[in-house]
């Protein structure tokens, strides 16, 4: 009798264990961050270390903020999963932009500025089919 208890728990435990970790009902899985949170995680992870002023660090975020409105124009949002635009694309904007910032900050400070910016890119995803 008892082992039937426990297995009776058992097998719902693991279907609710399977029912939570489904994806959402919408169907779209995980949201991008919007561009507030961008620009806040912009702000913590290049203007703090890098001590800029209040001016600079404004001038930065205007220049993140039009790079990250113009990114937004080239995803396709309507599939499923979003794609990404092309890589000369992305470049391109990305290349404006650091100039604007290059602009901005001290010049012996965009080298370390370019290192900072790459950690605020999203991790890359492996797909084994297109190598």
């Amino acid at each position: 009798m008892k082992s039937k208890i426990a297995l009776t728990i058992l097998c719902i435990s693991l279907f609710t264990g399977v029912c939570f970790a489904q994806s959402q009902p919408d169907g779209k899985g995980r949201k991008p961050p919007t561009s507030e949170e961008l620009l806040k995680m912009v702000n913590e992870k290049i203007c703090q270390p890098l001590k800029l002023d209040k001016n600079q660090t404004a001038k930065v975020s205007i220049a993140f903020k039009e790079f990250f409105t113009e990114m937004d124009k080239l995803i396709d949002f309507k599939s499923n999963p979003p794609r990404m635009p092309e890589k000369s694309k992305i470049d391109a904007l990305a290349k404006i932009r650091d100039n604007k910032v290059k602009k901005v900050i001290p010049e012996n400070v965009f080298d370390k500025y370019i290192e900072l910016e790459k950690s605020t890119r999203p991790p890359r995803e492996l797909n084994p089919l297109k190598q």
